[in-house]
């Protein structure tokens, strides 16, 4: 597998299995949020989707769900756990927008650098098209890596029942980025395949990406997590509404 692979199949099992808290832990609070968007659109648009873990939480309350992800991996197994949604296999950066409720991006989706478009223009191109498909009252809501994320920190070990995942990373604080070097271990018959990733992001600064979104038109509020659970430091979310 490529080093700079966007969520391969190990990983994308192990996000799924095991990493699922951020999405699960949020969904009550980002459910409360769309249901105040305004307009009769039940069309939720959710980009990084993942596994489907959000997705999933959308279409138990009711939504229409459209998923976009560049992890092959990553969408196979949102259509199993949402056959209802509809999902592409797609970079966010270059994603045709459709006419809806709200569009989310969880978990630091807009700062990870698995298409090499992807910048601050290039997110403010996103977010011009964003703003001119959401009804009026419509939302966009979405996190980013600011300075600080995993400051200090070199390595990082989490496992599972038929998994391990060690994480190396790697602070570039002149160019604002943060890599992470993913290796990991999983069961695959009686032996454990090892597989490795390299996830680059760019930390972005709260003001930089507020003053852009209000440039575009919308009413801007930088929270500090989705529901009681705050983020961790080094993550900034953003709501962002279509007056």
């Amino acid at each position: 597998m490529p080093a700079n692979a966007a969520y391969g199949t190990d990983l994308a099992y192990i996000h799924d299995t095991g990493f699922g808290e951020l999405a699960n832990s949020a969904a009550p609070g980002l459910l409360r949020a769309i249901a105040q968007c305004g307009g009769a659109s039940k069309l939720v648009v959710d980009l990084g989707c993942g596994s489907g873990i959000w997705a999933r939480h959308l279409a138990d309350a009711g939504y229409q769900v459209t998923g976009v992800d560049i992890s092959a991996a990553m969408i196979e197994i949102a259509h199993e756990q949402v056959p209802e949604g509809t999902f592409h296999l797609q970079s966010f950066v270059d994603f045709p927008i459709p006419m809806c409720r709200a569009v989310t991006a969880i978990g630091e989706v807009f700062s990870y650098q698995f298409d090499e478009q992807n910048s601050l223009a290039t997110l403010g191109q996103v977010f011009r098209g964003i703003f001119e498909a959401l009804v009026s009252g419509g939302m966009l809501i979405f996190d980013v890596v600011v300075p600080g994320r995993h400051a200090g920190m070199k390595q990082a070990f989490r496992e599972g029942d038929d998994w391990a995942c060690l994480v190396e990373f790697l602070h570039d604080e002149p160019g604002q980025q943060l890599t992470r070097r993913i290796v990991t271990f999983r069961r695959w018959g009686d032996t454990y395949r090892r597989q490795e990733e390299t996830h680059r992001q760019q930390l972005y600064q709260v003001a930089e990406i507020a003053e852009e979104l209000r440039s575009i038109g919308f009413l801007v509020e930088v929270v500090a997590g989705y529901s009681d659970q705050p983020f961790p430091a080094g993550v900034a979310g953003f709501i962002a509404r279509k007056p």
